[in-house]
């Protein structure tokens, strides 16, 4: 006899919570009956999947392994759901997307903006993060795919990764920074600065390593790192850091004089700009996209086509 669904998800209960009456209770069971199902897994796979003593519950490396795939069999359970009630219903449902910080911003919320005209009735739900941590999301099964710079993800895996292009940023401090009084500064006076950023990818993180003459990435003058657009904003619009973002991010900033762009000397040409990010669309290659999927990543390759310039290393478009 095979595991079932609800076997399998007591297992994971149980691994989370390390703890028989904390997992039961997730299980809305009592700690008897819970106990016997997982008695009953163990039995069908003729494995120990738990150790067990008066106070504690402790997983064992067969129960680590069989808790992975447990996972990626619910997930694929949960698509499979998912798709049934989108079918059912005329595309209802939740689209759960990720993307990263600066993407979401001049990418990924017009998109969302359009699907939107596209099928009313679908919620939509987006992660913003640095492109590691969606790709864990994305093997749990919480988001469906996710938009990012695809430079540090691993070529090969359970994933497909779409590029879509690439786009540039720039240096931008507040318009009063003693820097801004120079039209132009040059690579050793961006030294004396220091930088706020999201995460950086390593292989940008390299390039703009060797850009300022440091030997190792971990001398890179970063003192502030974050998620969040609108805290790095506020963090630079506070202090003398600069950062280091898409122009287009601060549109309205840069336009009331609250922050100004910093033209760095030789950095005007996109294939010598060393913080270029390379734009994909990453999703799992074995999980079925739903029809409103599909039509979501049609509407993003419209809009990568329409909005990254061509070429070797492409420029984020205005959005004018």
């Amino acid at each position: 006899m095979l595991p079932n669904v609800r076997e399998l998800q007591h297992l994971v209960f149980l691994a989370e919570e390390r703890h028989f009456a904390r997992a039961a209770q997730r299980a809305f069971l009592s700690q008897s009956a819970f106990s016997r199902s997982v008695g009953a897994l163990e039995a069908q796979l003729g494995l120990r999947l738990f150790d067990r003593d008066s106070r504690h519950v402790y997983i064992t490396a067969d129960g680590e392994r069989i808790l992975q795939l447990a996972r990626r069999l619910l997930a694929s359970a949960a698509d499979l759901s998912r798709e049934a009630e989108l079918l059912r219903g005329g595309e209802v449902g939740t689209l759960a997307l990720g993307s990263g910080p600066y993407t979401a911003v001049l990418f990924t919320v017009p998109v969302i903006t359009q699907a939107r005209q596209e099928f009313h009735k679908v919620r939509f739900r987006l992660e913003v993060d640095h492109s590691a941590a969606l790709l864990q999301r994305l093997e749990a099964g919480d988001i469906h795919l996710f938009l990012s710079d695809v430079q540090e993800l691993p070529a090969s895996g359970p994933w497909e990764i779409e590029p879509l292009g690439s786009y540039g940023s720039m240096v931008i401090c507040r318009a009063d920074h003693p820097m801004a009084r120079h039209p132009i500064i040059s690579v050793e006076q961006l030294l004396r600065l220091e930088l706020a950023s999201v995460h950086i990818p390593h292989p940008i993180r390299r390039r703009l390593s060797e850009a300022l003459g440091f030997s190792h990435v971990e001398l890179l003058p970063v003192v502030f790192e974050c998620e969040s657009v609108a805290v790095l904003k506020e963090f630079v619009m506070r202090s003398d850091a600069a950062i280091i973002a898409p122009a287009s991010l601060f549109e309205h900033e840069i336009r009331a004089g609250l922050l100004t762009q910093l033209t760095v000397e030789h950095w005007d040409a996109p294939h010598r700009n060393p913080v270029q990010v390379d734009l994909g669309m990453v999703w799992m290659a074995d999980r079925t996209p739903t029809t409103a999927m599909r039509i979501l990543m049609d509407l993003v390759r419209q809009h990568a086509a329409q909005r990254l310039m061509p070429g070797a290393q492409r420029q984020l478009a205005s959005a004018t």
